[in-house]
C-alpha cells in the first residue's frame, strides 16, 4: 500500500482529472477497499458494484478532500463504507417488498376520531418527537425537517448546505435511526 503522502498526491491529481492517478489509486487500494465493502454487503457482486460507485465518487469529490481533516485512506474508506451501507439497505428493501403492518400498532398511531384521549396521545407523541429532534445535530435536524416536513429533495437540501446529495442521504439515514432510537426509549417509559 502507498504511504500517506503518495495517496494525498494521487487524490490531488484526481482532482485535476488525471485518469492515470485514479488507476494508480485503484490499483494500490482496491483490495483493501473491497474487503471493507464485502464485510458490509456480504456478496462479491455487490462489493464489486460498491467499489465501482465508491471510486467514481472519490474521482468526483477529490477536490473536496482536505488532508488536514482526515487521512487519505480514512476518507476513502468512509466513502466505501457509506456506499456499501446504502447498497446493503437498498438490497434489503428490495428483497423484502412485503411489509406486514400490525393492525394494533398502526391503530395506535392513526387518529380516526378526535377524542380527548386521542388528542392527548397525539400531543404526547408530538412533544416526544420535538424532544428527540432537539437532540440531533443542527444540520441533521434541519435536513430531516426539510425532507420529511417540507418535502424538499436531497438535492435541494444539499444545495442549501453547500454539500452533495450523498452526504444529505447519510444525514437523513443516521438522523432517522437516532430519532427511532430516541422515540423507542421515550415510548418504553410510558408502557
Amino acid at each position: 500500500m502507498l504511504d500517506e503522502e503518495e495517496l494525498i498526491t494521487l487524490i490531488a491529481r484526481c482532482a485535476l482529472r488525471d485518469r492515470k492517478a485514479l488507476k494508480q489509486l485503484y490499483d494500490n487500494t482496491s483490495a483493501y477497499m473491497n474487503a471493507i465493502a464485502y464485510r458490509i454487503v456480504r456478496s462479491p457482486e455487490l462489493s464489486s458494484d460498491v467499489l465501482q460507485e465508491a471510486y467514481l465518487q472519490i474521482w468526483r469529490n477529490a477536490a473536496t478532500y482536505r488532508p488536514e481533516q482526515a487521512r487519505a485512506l480514512t476518507w476513502m474508506s468512509s466513502i466505501v463504507r457509506y456506499r456499501a451501507i446504502d447498497r446493503r439497505d437498498h438490497e434489503h428493501v428490495h428483497n423484502s417488498r412485503t411489509i406486514e403492518w400490525d393492525a394494533e400498532i398502526e391503530s395506535s398511531y392513526v387518529v380516526d376520531q378526535a377524542t380527548p384521549e386521542h388528542l392527548a396521545i397525539n400531543d404526547q407523541l408530538r412533544d416526544q418527537l420535538v424532544h428527540c429532534l432537539e437532540k440531533l445535530n443542527e444540520r441533521v435536524k434541519l435536513s430531516i425537517q426539510m425532507a420529511y416536513l417540507e418535502g424538499h429533495s436531497r438535492e435541494e437540501i444539499a444545495s442549501r448546505f453547500n454539500t452533495n446529495a450523498n452526504t444529505v442521504k447519510s444525514w437523513l439515514h443516521r438522523g432517522a435511526d437516532a430519532l427511532k432510537q430516541c422515540l423507542d426509549t421515550t415510548m418504553a417509559v410510558y408502557q
